[in-house]
């Protein structure tokens, strides 16, 4: 890096140079200049800095090994671009051929993260921070007004797809690395970790597809000893329960899970919640979310009283008070007496008389709210919305089924403050 007399020695011929030079009407004239320049005077550092970690210092010798097994030898110094955020830059690198296979490479560009584009890691990973966070055009358009970049929504949709492959490699390997009992040991047990699972629906190839969605969080208190959200990590994918339940672990285990004084599960009736929470958190306190379960009470509502009915609207207000207060014992008692007379309020009855009657356990209010506990699932709920929502959702959007999992994995990362993880996943994209 360069030192701090050698950066002040730059500031002083800087402002000789203003001295001599600078000559401006206006603050903005003056901000719209210092901008061209620094544009202008990083592309110059950074090809002077490029050159010179390239041209013959990039020579290994006569030869390298070629991915085939045999050796390609050294052709001579071959030029390319490259994109950087300050610019394109030219540089000559030692360029090496196999005869068998037939096939070039500049180790080099290896060495610097460069593969087939001529975009720099820097400039792939902003690019996907950019895209991740609003639609193309928009983000290829500030782009440009902010840093100069000059990028196509198409490149920019590619260079997306790219870092997505990467990143679902490198969780992957996590994955593959807690199955063995080889992750990495979490920075410290928490003494209750929630874990919250739904789906949601954005328009993918011409129809509407479920993505499923999880959050991991940590329990704070608030002032009445409730439980509280506290530094979340999003997942979400389209793929089968079993897939998505891996993923999920694999995220919750190095955050703590198997350490964890107490593991709880929030989701709403989807079968294939309870499914993975057993099979994934045996021992884990599951609750379905109280809202959710309020809206059943209101369904019952609509089939046993006539829509206007004010004494409809008291019976669902205070069996949804009593559900909290006392649990699911009063509404299945209720249910049980229940005789509607219609076969549409028949069928209603019995389908909800079965939803309270299966999760009455995990409908156990009173006691989770003694212990602290979060009964809803607002933060999954939240999760469904900043994750998928904010992004695949806009109006008028249709999404591709790649498209939508690519921008699903930048988004994770960014929304998990995981810089790291695009930084690495830009350095082994093609």
């Amino acid at each position: 890096m360069i030192s701090t007399a050698a950066t002040q020695d730059l500031l002083d011929k800087v402002r000789a140079w203003c001295g001599a030079h600078l000559r401006v009407e206006s603050v903005a004239e003056a901000e719209e200049l210092a901008v061209t320049l620094m544009r202008q005077v990083g592309q110059v550092i950074v090809s002077e800095g490029a050159q010179q970690t390239a041209g013959r210092a990039s020579y290994q010798g006569c030869s390298v090994p070629c991915a085939c097994g045999r050796r390609a030898k050294f052709i001579g110094y071959r030029r390319r671009w490259v994109a950087t955020l300050a610019g394109l830059a030219p540089v000559r690198r030692a360029y090496y051929h196999c005869r068998h296979c037939r096939q070039g490479q500049a180790p080099w560009d290896r060495r610097q993260g460069l593969t087939r584009r001529q975009w720099t890691p820097g400039a792939k990973s902003l690019i996907a921070n950019f895209c991740g966070r609003m639609p193309y055009n928009e983000a290829v358009e500030l782009l440009g007004l902010s840093t100069g970049l000059q990028v196509t929504g198409f490149n920019a949709e590619q260079i997306v797809a790219e870092l997505a492959r990467q990143l679902r490699e490198l969780e992957a390997q996590a994955q593959a690395a807690v199955q063995a009992g080889a992750g990495p040991e979490p920075s410290a047990a928490v003494p209750r970790l929630y874990i919250g699972m739904d789906g949601t629906s954005a328009h993918i190839d011409a129809a509407w597809h479920e993505v499923k969605t999880g959050v991991i969080y940590e329990a704070r208190p608030d002032a009445e000893g409730i439980d509280e959200a506290h530094n979340c990590h999003y997942l979400a994918a389209q793929e089968p329960a079993e897939l998505f339940g891996a993923r999920v672990y694999t995220a919750a285990a190095r955050r703590g899970v198997e350490q964890a004084a107490e593991v709880v599960v929030i989701g709403d009736g989807a079968e294939w919640i309870w499914n993975l929470a057993a099979y994934h958190y045996p021992q884990a306190t599951q609750i379905v979310d109280y809202w959710h379960a309020c809206e059943h009470i209101w369904e019952l509502r609509k089939v046993l009283y006539p829509a206007e009915s004010e004494a409809g609207d008291r019976w669902a207000h205070e069996h949804c008070r009593r559900l909290k207060e006392e649990g699911p014992g009063p509404l299945r008692r209720a249910l049980a007496r229940c005789q509607p007379t219609s076969g549409e309020a028949q069928e209603t009855v019995r389908t909800e008389r079965g939803y309270f009657d299966k999760h009455r356990r995990r409908m156990q209010y009173p006691q989770f709210r003694a212990r602290g506990m979060m009964i809803g699932s607002g933060p999954v709920e939240a999760a469904c919305k900043v994750v998928v929502g904010h992004r695949l959702k806009r109006a008028g959007m249709r999404w591709s089924r790649a498209g939508a999992d690519a921008i699903l994995a930048v988004r994770c990362a960014l929304l998990n403050h995981q810089p790291e993880q695009l930084e690495v996943a830009a350095r082994l994209a093609a």
